[in-house]
């Protein structure tokens, strides 16, 4: 049974990930089921299997966008030795660079994000929750380790992090041209996890 259950991950996984490679070579439009299928060694059966159609494939998609800032605040919780804030930061300015970088990449998340806000509105904003999820995990790390403002509660932190991060993206990805990812909302990124972070004369946090 669990080697089963490894082998249909490993199935599903290998889909996703030829078919983002499709996606991101030709465009969503241009690819169908069959292709994706025959590049990655299954039958259409096996794709059916595992999304039923195009739309899960798509929304499948969605979801893995969020995957690396849910292993961060994983990692984060089993290695006290790194500052959260630190960390966070990084990872989502790095990532933005990536994004601004790779016109297929912006392409595909044009995509991606407009398809769930149109086809499926309660699967973008189960995506929406899951991103905050991690972001306040990583908040409430912050605090635990000293690393957050007290006149910050991680929850609220977490809520105006991503509204201000989402909010950035989306308007970038859907044509804004009046600031960019690499300097500018990486800057507001820094700066406004700066405004969040703990400095030596804050008084205590209740309880601590």
């Amino acid at each position: 049974m669990r080697r089963t259950k490894l082998e249909a991950e490993t199935t599903r996984e290998t889909i996703l990930a030829v078919a983002e490679r499709l996606f991101l070579e030709s465009g969503v439009t241009e690819v169908s089921l069959e292709q994706i299928a025959v590049a990655a060694g299954f039958t259409r059966g096996a794709v059916h299997w595992h999304f039923q159609n195009k739309q899960g494939l798509l929304l499948a998609l969605l979801d893995r966008m969020g995957l690396p800032l849910e292993q961060l605040a994983g990692q984060l919780e089993i290695d006290d030795t790194l500052d959260p804030m630190d960390e966070l930061v990084r990872d989502m300015t790095g990532r933005l660079c990536e994004l601004e970088m790779d016109p297929k990449r912006k392409r595909l998340s044009t995509y991606l994000v407009n398809f769930a806000a149109v086809e499926a509105p309660e699967r973008q904003r189960n995506f929406d929750r899951k991103f905050r999820s991690s972001v306040t995990i990583i908040f409430r790390l912050a605090e635990k380790r000293g690393r957050l403002a007290p006149h910050w509660r991680p929850e609220i932190a977490a809520l105006a992090f991503c509204g201000m991060v989402m909010g950035l993206i989306n308007q970038w990805l859907n044509g804004e041209t009046e600031f960019d990812m690499r300097n500018d909302v990486t800057a507001a990124v820094r700066a406004f996890s700066s405004s969040l972070r703990a400095q030596p004369d804050d008084p205590k946090r209740p309880g601590a």
